[in-house]
C-alpha cells in the first residue's frame, strides 16, 4: 500500500525529461557531502529518507537485471543510482515548492482521502480501525503515513492549479478540429511474400553474401561446465524436529521478551457522531450544536439514526457511527482518553479534536486478553520451525563460506566440509543459463565472472531469500563463428525469407507504378492474385484498419483529381498497395462534442508541458545536498 502512495506522490514529476535534469545538475547549488549522514539527500531543509531510497534502487537494479539477462556493468548502475536518486529530489523540490506557496492539506481533506483508498475499506465501507490496523502493518507510523498522504493531496492541488491555467487557442483549436474530424477514403491490397519464397532459389554466392552479411547471428553460446552446492533454508526448516517441551519452553521465552505478541489489548466499540470545523470562527456554534445533538441521544433518541442524519464521517455515518472494535492506540489522543474512560452503554461529548466535535457511545467492551500456550502453539510451531531453519541456514551459510576461503578452487572438498552434494550443469550459456538453475541474474553474473573463469570459486550467491549457492566454472567456451556448412538449412530458410520480402516489395512497387500510369486498380491486384479492400472512409482511431495502413492514408497529401498510390511495408514481411481516393470531414459530427474533446485534450497536453517544467524549474532553485554514498 505505501509503495502505491509513493507512486502516486510522483505523479507528473515522473513525466520529467531526466537528461535535462542531468544538465541542470551540473550547473545549480549541489553540495556533495563528505560524511556520511543518515539520509540520501536534503532538498531545501527536508530529508529523504535513505532506506526508502536505498529500497527503490535495489527494485529498479533487480528490474534491469532481469531484462538484461544480469548483464550489467558498473556504469550502469551508476546510472541507475543516479535516476532512482534524482526521481526522489525532483518529488521533494516541487513538494517544498508548494509549501512555500502556502498549498496546505486540512485534517478534512485528509480524512476524506484516506476514506477513498480501498485498502482502507470494508465491504466498501471506509472503515477507521481497519485502516488504522493496515497502516499498523506496513511498519509505519501514524504521523509518518498522514504525511504520505498530505503531500499526495499537496502535489495533486498543485497539479490542478497547473491545469486549470492552462488553455488552447482558438488557432490551436481550428487546426486540431480539421485533423481530428478528418476521413479519408481508401482501399487496398497485400503482397504476401509465400509465393516468392516458395520460388526463390540460392546460389552458393548468395548463401555466400547472406552468411557475410549476417555472421554474428551464427555464434555458438559462450558456456561453462557449472559445479555448485546449494544452501537451502526450505530443505533445512523440514528437517528440523520440534515436541511440545520445546515449543512451551520457546512460548515462555516469547512471552518474557515480548509479552505484547501474546497480549490482545483491550478493544472498544465505539459509535460517534462528528461534526466539523470547516471555520475557527464557527467554533462556538458547531460545538453548541453538538451539546443539543448529545441532549437528545442522552435523552433516548435513537445514536444511530442521529449519526446517519448529523454526522460528517464519511467512513462512518451510514454505518450508524459504528467504528468498529478497535484498541487504544487507533484514536487520536482526545477521543481515546473519552472512548476508554466510559462505561459500556454511556454516551459522552462534545469531545474536541483535531477532526472536530465528537459525541461518543460505547456499545461494547473486550477486556485484555492473553494467549495460552495452547492457543498460540499452532503459530510458535511454524515460528520455531523458521526460527531454527534460519539459525541453521546461517550457521551453514558460514561453514560454507570459511571451506571456500580456505579452498578457494575445489569445490569438492568444500562440500565435503560443508556436508553438501556437488551438483553439475554442463553447458551452461550466459544467455540461457541451464539445468535446474533456469537463468537468474546473479547466477549468470557469477558463473561468467572473471574470478570464476579463472577457476576460484564463487563467494555465496543468493538467488532468492533462503536460497544461496557457491559456484565453480570448468571448461570455458567462448562465442565461436559457426562455419557455413554448419548452418547452410538456417541460412538457406532466412535468404529465401529475405528474398521473398525483397520481390514481394518490388512487386507492389512496380504495381503502384503501373496504377499511378493509369491501370484498372482491380485488373492490378488480380494479376498478382491479390484481393482488394472495397473502399471505405476511415478515421485515425479506425481499429479495424491496420495501422500501417492509417498511418500511410493520414501522412499522404490530399488527392486532387485523381488517387493517390503507395507501397506500404506491413508486419510480417508483406507489402500493401494503398489507394487513397478522397478527402472529408465526418458528415455526423457534433462540433460542440468534439471542441469539448479536443480542448481537454490540447489543455492536457499543455498541463503536462508546463508540469514538466515546473518541475524542471523547482529542481533548479531548490538547495540540494546530495548523499550518494546510502546506495553504495
Amino acid at each position: 500500500m505505501l509503495q502505491t502512495i509513493h507512486d502516486r506522490l510522483k505523479g507528473w514529476l515522473a513525466g520529467v525529461v531526466l537528461g535535462i535534469i542531468g544538465l541542470v545538475f551540473v550547473f545549480w547549488g549541489i553540495n556533495w557531502t563528505m560524511s556520511a549522514p543518515n539520509y540520501a539527500a536534503k532538498v531545501n531543509g527536508s530529508e529523504i529518507s535513505s532506506n526508502e531510497v536505498r529500497q527503490a534502487y535495489q527494485q529498479q537494479l533487480a528490474q534491469y537485471q532481469r531484462q538484461s539477462n544480469g548483464q550489467i556493468d558498473d556504469a550502469q548502475r551508476n546510472e541507475i543510482k543516479r535516476h532512482v536518486l534524482d526521481q526522489y529530489v525532483n518529488t521533494e523540490a516541487v513538494v517544498t515548492r508548494a509549501d512555500s506557496l502556502g498549498y496546505r492539506v486540512s485534517d478534512q481533506d485528509l480524512l476524506a482521502e484516506m476514506s477513498k483508498i480501498p485498502a482502507f475499506q470494508v465491504d466498501g465501507k471506509f472503515d477507521k480501525a481497519h485502516a488504522m490496523a493496515v497502516l499498523r502493518s506496513q511498519g509505519r507510523s501514524i504521523a509518518e503515513i498522514e504525511d504520505l498522504f498530505r503531500r499526495d493531496v499537496k502535489l495533486r492541488q498543485l497539479d490542478e492549479a497547473l491545469t486549470l491555467s492552462s488553455f488552447a487557442t482558438p488557432s490551436e483549436m481550428k487546426r486540431l478540429r480539421a485533423l481530428a474530424e478528418q476521413e479519408r477514403q481508401v482501399s487496398w491490397f497485400t503482397v504476401a511474400p509465400a509465393k516468392y519464397i516458395a520460388e526463390a532459389t540460392a546460389s552458393d554466392a548468395d548463401l555466400q553474401a547472406y552468411y557475410d552479411a549476417h555472421k554474428a547471428h551464427y555464434m555458438t553460446p559462450e558456456t561453462v561446465d557449472l559445479h555448485y552446492v546449494e544452501l537451502s533454508m526450505a530443505q533445512l526448516e523440514s528437517k528440523v524436529t520440534v515436541d511440545d517441551a520445546q515449543l512451551k519452553a520457546y512460548y515462555d521465552d516469547q512471552k518474557t521478551k515480548t509479552p505484547e505478541r501474546f497480549t490482545q489489548p483491550e478493544q472498544r466499540r465505539v459509535r460517534h457522531i462528528l461534526l466539523q470545523v470547516s471555520d475557527p470562527k464557527d467554533d462556538a456554534t458547531v460545538k453548541a450544536k453538538a451539546e443539543s445533538i448529545l441532549k437528545r441521544a442522552q435523552n433516548g433518541e435513537d445514536f444511530s439514526a442521529l449519526a446517519k442524519e448529523f454526522s460528517q464521517d464519511p467512513g462512518s455515518a451510514q454505518q450508524g457511527g459504528d467504528l468498529g472494535w478497535s484498541e487504544r492506540k487507533a484514536f487520536v489522543g482526545p477521543f481515546a482518553d473519552a472512548a476508554f474512560g466510559m462505561k459500556e452503554g454511556e454516551i459522552t461529548g462534545p469531545v474536541k479534536t483535531q477532526f472536530g466535535y465528537h459525541i461518543l457511545k460505547l456499545d461494547g467492551i473486550q477486556p485484555t486478553n492473553i494467549k495460552t500456550f495452547e492457543q498460540a502453539k499452532a503459530d510458535l510451531e511454524t515460528e520455531y520451525r523458521r526460527s531454527e531453519a534460519e539459525r541453521l541456514f546461517n550457521s551453514a551459510q558460514d561453514e560454507l563460506a570459511d571451506a571456500a576461503l580456505q579452498n578457494t578452487t575445489d569445490i569438492d572438498v568444500v562440500a565435503r566440509k560443508a556436508g553438501l552434494t556437488v551438483r553439475d550443469i554442463p553447458v551452461f550459456s550466459r544467455t540461457d543459463g541451464g539445468g535446474e538453475l533456469g537463468k537468474p541474474a546473479p547466477v549468470l553474473e557469477a558463473a561468467f565472472s572473471q574470478d570464476v573463469l579463472d577457476g576460484r570459486l564463487s563467494p555465496i550467491v543468493e538467488i532468492e531469500k533462503g536460497r544461496g549457492l557457491v559456484l565453480r566454472a570448468t571448461d570455458h567456451k567462448v562465442p565461436q563463428q559457426k562455419p557455413l556448412d554448419a548452418v547452410r538449412t538456417e541460412i538457406v530458410a532466412a535468404w529465401k525469407e529475405q528474398r521473398g520480402t525483397e520481390l514481394a516489395a518490388a512487386a507492389a512497387n512496380d504495381a503502384v507504378k503501373r496504377l499511378t500510369a493509369g491501370e484498372a486498380w482491380e485488373a492490378v491486384a488480380k494479376s498478382l492474385g491479390a484481393t482488394p479492400q472495397p473502399p471505405k472512409f476511415v478515421e485515425r482511431s479506425d481499429q479495424a484498419v491496420p495501422l500501417e495502413i492509417r498511418r500511410g492514408a493520414f501522412e499522404a497529401p490530399k488527392p486532387e483529381a485523381k488517387p493517390l498510390y503507395q507501397r506500404l511495408a506491413m508486419t510480417g514481411g508483406d507489402s500493401a498497395v494503398l489507394e487513397l481516393i478522397a478527402v472529408r470531414e465526418k458528415p455526423d459530427a457534433d462540433p460542440r462534442q468534439i471542441d469539448t474533446q479536443l480542448r481537454r485534450q490540447l489543455t492536457q497536453q499543455s498541463a503536462s508541458s508546463e508540469s514538466q517544467s515546473y518541475a524542471l524549474a523547482a529542481r533548479a532553485a531548490a538547495k540540494v545536498t546530495l548523499n550518494p554514498q546510502v546506495l553504495d
